[in-house]
């Protein structure tokens, strides 16, 4: 037995002889011991390893994001100035592919909704009600009035 707990009987290339394994994964990885046969202790410092295996490999993935990411900013500069754009064209070009800016980037930010939602709020001047749920539009007596400046709470007949 290695110190994996297998017999250590593994194909040509080193990887362990079964049909099953996938060479992607890494020898340590596919041979970890099964935790039903390690100890507390054990277990703990296992996680502990891996926690800071972890953040080796993040890491490792935003260097390898950052040099990947340089590579093809540079093959596309040489694509535009060989074809006479400039970088600044070739930026606007990118735009409408940008999914990280909002949909409403031109629109003001939507102000904090006014009312609390399971509260009725009382038309003073008609007496209607009208119970405030998590989503949908304020209904439009009582819009206006938060329009024209007043509080949502002075209509409210019943806390939420």
């Amino acid at each position: 037995m290695n110190r994996f707990g297998d017999s250590g009987s593994t194909s040509k290339n080193g990887y362990p002889d079964c049909e099953f394994f996938s060479p992607t994964l890494s020898k340590e990885i596919y041979l970890m011991p099964d935790a039903r046969n390690m100890s507390y202790a054990e277990i703990q410092q296992r996680i502990k390893d891996m926690d800071a295996e972890r953040v080796e490999l993040e890491t490792a993935l935003q260097a390898k994001r950052g040099e990947e990411i340089k590579v093809l900013a540079d093959a596309y500069a040489k694509k535009l100035q060989a074809g006479g754009f400039s970088i600044s064209e070739g930026i606007k070009a990118l735009a409408p592919y940008d999914t990280s800016t909002a949909k409403r980037s031109g629109a003001a930010p939507r102000p904090p909704r006014e009312v609390e939602t399971g509260t009725t709020y009382k038309n003073p001047e008609t007496g209607e009600t009208w119970k405030a749920g998590a989503k949908g539009r304020v209904v439009g007596w009582l819009q206006a009035q938060i329009d024209a400046g007043k509080r949502a709470a002075s209509f409210a007949t019943e806390p939420g």
